[in-house]
C-alpha cells in the first residue's frame, strides 16, 4: 500500500512514496518496466545471474547445469522444421 508520508526509497529522490513498493510514481513505473536494479520478475538462484527463472528457481542455462538429463517445459517442445 502506498505511503505518501514517507519519501521514495530511490536514492536522492525526495518525492512522496505514493506509487507502490516504497517508490514515488515515477520510480515505481520504472521498477515495473524493469529499468531499476531490481527487476519485476524473479531471478535465477545462481550467484550473479540476473536471468528470469525457468524451473526450480533457476534460469534455463543453470537448470540444465544443475539437473542434467532433465528438460524444462520450453525445452521439451520440438523446434519447428522448415517447410521445403
Amino acid at each position: 500500500m502506498p505511503n505518501p508520508s514517507a519519501s521514495c526509497k530511490q536514492s536522492e529522490c525526495k518525492r512522496p512514496a505514493d506509487g507502490g513498493k516504497g517508490y514515488c510514481r515515477r520510480h515505481y513505473g520504472a521498477w515495473k518496466r524493469g529499468e531499476l536494479a531490481k527487476p519485476s520478475y524473479k531471478t535465477c538462484r545462481a550467484e550473479g545471474c540476473k536471468k528470469p527463472i525457468t524451473a526450480r528457481g533457476r534460469c534455463e542455462e543453470h537448470f540444465a547445469r544443475d539437473y542434467p538429463g532433465k528438460r524444462t517445459a520450453t525445452a521439451t517442445q520440438a523446434p519447428a522444421e522448415p517447410s521445403s
